[in-house]
């Protein structure tokens, strides 16, 4: 699961410039939260059936520069740069202009994932749920591809996620979803990508709290097997007992 709720402002339609289909854009204004400060986030939302006329692209249902509330799954782009998707789950809804909100939560199996100098590409279990070519995904296999998310997190809470995001976990991540624009120091060239900043206190995972080697899991399956019983095989489980009211089925 990888959703989203958040408020953001209508832009207008806009078509995809290599795919060709059109969609609604939006953008999450800058915040300032006391010495951090947020660019501009552009979103791209699908129409939707769950979303009904909202989302239709001939009617114009609202003004733009409007302020929406949108609930939805979240995905990102196949090259994993943008633009980011999201694909409402309910009917968008105009909200106050001063209401501020951009909470995202993924849950799922870890696929892979991988530290860098700037956070951690994660790549979560969950197939694609988008219709049609909207996406970039052009065949079968591409379909299966699994949705990928950078995250970065603070200090303490950095290292628990380098930790934590080891493949087949089960993690829960909450956290708030930012846009980056920037000149690869490589090639030169302007790039941009989307990075969901991780809440300290909104992240969690099942499980043990490192990978384990082959050899530590084949030590944990001979513990579990030596659990098992010898003489399953001749168990009978114990006869019910019938009573003729709930009296005598107290007393007894």
């Amino acid at each position: 699961m990888h959703i989203i709720q958040v408020t953001a402002v209508y832009k207008g339609v806009r078509t995809h410039p290599e795919q060709g289909f059109e969609f609604l854009h939006f953008e999450i204004p800058p915040t300032t939260d006391g010495t951090f400060t947020t660019s501009r986030v552009p979103l791209c939302v699908l129409p939707s059936q769950p979303a009904k006329d909202t989302t239709a692209l001939d009617q114009k249902i609202f003004e733009e520069g409007t302020k929406l509330l949108i609930e939805g799954r979240l995905y990102p782009d196949k090259n994993g740069h943008g633009p980011m998707y999201i694909q409402p789950t309910r009917e968008l809804q105009i909200v106050n202009k001063d209401l501020v909100l951009n909470q995202v939560t993924i849950i799922g199996n870890t696929h892979w994932s991988k530290s860098t100098e700037y956070g951690f590409e994660f790549n979560i279990n969950a197939m694609l749920d988008c219709q049609e070519k909207r996406l970039g995904y052009n065949s079968f296999d591409d379909y299966e591809h699994k949705p990928c998310f950078w995250l970065s997190a603070k200090y303490d809470a950095g290292k628990k996620l380098e930790e934590q995001l080891y493949k087949g976990r089960q993690v829960l991540i909450g956290g708030k979803l930012t846009f980056q624009e920037y000149t690869n120091k490589k090639t030169g060239n302007k790039e941009s990508k989307y990075v969901i900043k991780v809440n300290a206190r909104q992240h969690n995972a099942l499980g043990f709290r490192s990978r384990l080697s082959k050899e530590q899991w084949s030590e944990i399956y001979k513990l579990i097997k030596s659990f098992g019983s010898n003489d399953q095989g001749s168990y009978k489980p114990k006869e019910r007992e019938v009573f003729d009211s709930p009296h005598q089925q107290a007393i007894a």
